[in-house]
């Protein structure tokens, strides 16, 4: 019946339901492979290199205390420089200047002791120039000690007392006179424990001779020569220099810097110190006949 009927439908009309007909399961074995394939697909991942990848965070801003800027080099620095020579009591028939000289191994502890008690704190010249050339800071009370002329008692005295409460001296040696055996003066020996207990041994010249208007090969001879000689003996170069008895010129300078000195110290009384001076930097002398009080009242003047 169904087949007669289609065969009495006209032709055009029974094309057309053919090709609803196959359409229809055309779209039909689609879905049915799309069904297949679905779980497949849905477990399948992306390649590494197409994955989605997390947003990327936000820089965290770094804390005002988490890495502090470099320092600018200050212009100056107001630190005192003390000036020994003697740390012994002067024989009975001393004359005027070596008693002013000399300060008694007594006398100097209760010195160290007050600048303990007071809270300064002993830095090497090296502290200082770096202060100056690159900004590292310093203690709140800073203070340098130097040790003029490499004199036995230096040794003796100075030394102890400084290893007793923890403090550094920068003693300026005099090498011919070591060479020489003098009875008064220390041995390289000496000098060797020094510089290894951490003291710096810096040049106070060859001889102790005035440098003034002297030749080239003169000065030469007085600076480089004790330079040589205290790096061989304690391992450590040499940077700073002490003009004997304070006298210079600019000849002595110039050579000086010509051997890479880094600076050098006076016997002219000053406190403030800036890097273009600092081939002459001011010290402050410490008389032997001084009080306590003198020499803290000397100190309390410069934290005015």
């Amino acid at each position: 019946m169904e087949g007669t009927a289609a065969r009495n439908l006209p032709l055009p009309i029974i094309t057309r339901m053919r090709l609803v007909a196959g359409c229809v399961r055309v779209l039909v074995s689609a879905l049915l492979a799309g069904a297949c394939m679905a779980a497949p697909l849905l477990a399948a991942r992306l390649p590494p290199e197409d994955e989605p990848r997390p947003p990327i965070p936000s820089p965290t801003p770094a804390r005002p205390d988490a890495a502090p800027l470099p320092m600018r080099p200050p212009k100056s620095a107001r630190v005192p420089i003390l000036m020994y020579h003697y740390i012994s009591a002067p024989p009975p028939n001393a004359d005027r200047l070596r008693v002013n000289l000399s300060v008694t191994p007594e006398a100097f502890e209760r010195q160290l002791q007050y600048l303990q008690a007071n809270g300064y704190t002993t830095i090497r010249l090296y502290d200082l120039h770096a202060h100056l050339t690159t900004g590292r800071p310093l203690p709140r009370k800073p203070i340098i000690l130097t040790f003029d002329d490499g004199y036995r008692d230096h040794y003796e005295h100075a030394f102890p007392l400084l290893k007793k409460y923890g403090m550094h001296g920068t003693f300026f040696i005099t090498t011919d006179f070591i060479n020489f055996g003098n009875p008064n003066h220390l041995t390289w020996e000496m000098v060797k424990e020094m510089a290894a207990a951490g003291m710096d041994i810096e040049s106070h010249a060859r001889t102790h001779r005035d440098l003034r208007k002297r030749s080239f090969q003169f000065l030469v001879w007085e600076i480089l020569g004790p330079i040589e000689q205290i790096t061989a003996h304690t391992g450590k170069r040499p940077r700073f220099f002490c003009y004997p008895s304070g006298r210079y010129d600019e000849a002595v300078i110039r050579v000086l810097r010509s051997v890479e000195t880094w600076g050098a110290v006076t016997t002219e009384h000053g406190y403030v110190h800036t890097l273009a001076n600092a081939m002459t930097w001011r010290r402050l002398r410490v008389h032997g006949p001084a009080t306590l009080e003198q020499f803290a009242r000397m100190l309390e003047q410069i934290q005015q």
